[in-house]
């Protein structure tokens, strides 16, 4: 943005510059209609500013259009923020709910030798 601003003043500059050393008396002509005679200096700015005013008009609608984008974006980053906290308080009542069951109900672990909790059968022969 800075580099913009000091191009725009250098291109300001220099067109003013332009201007005043091309100062002589013209009559400009555009679609039939005529001027009297005016400096070729002041006939260069308003043609410059015409064209920073054009400029700026043309630029205004991809400003606009960035920025209703934006918004709408920022919208739905909200919304998805809204999202996750919602899950993240689900996943925490269901956590919590897990525990709660955990807790209630006694553990139920087989012991270290699960040979003795199951008959052996040793009576079948391969």
């Amino acid at each position: 943005m800075r580099t913009l601003a000091l191009l725009s003043l250098l291109i300001a500059i220099a067109a003013v510059t332009f201007a005043l050393q091309n100062s002589a008396p013209i009559a400009v002509q555009f679609l039939g209609w005529r001027s009297v005679h005016t400096s070729m200096a002041l006939v260069l700015l308003i043609t410059f500013s015409f064209g920073v005013l054009f400029g700026f008009i043309v630029s205004l609608f991809p400003a606009i259009k960035n920025m209703r984008k934006r918004s709408e974006l920022a919208r739905e980053v909200k919304q998805q923020q809204h999202e996750n906290e919602e899950l993240s308080r689900q996943l925490s009542e269901a956590t919590h709910q897990v525990e709660v069951l955990q807790t209630a109900q006694p553990q139920h672990y087989l012991s270290e030798d699960t040979s003795s909790n199951y008959p052996s059968d040793t009576s079948t022969n391969y």
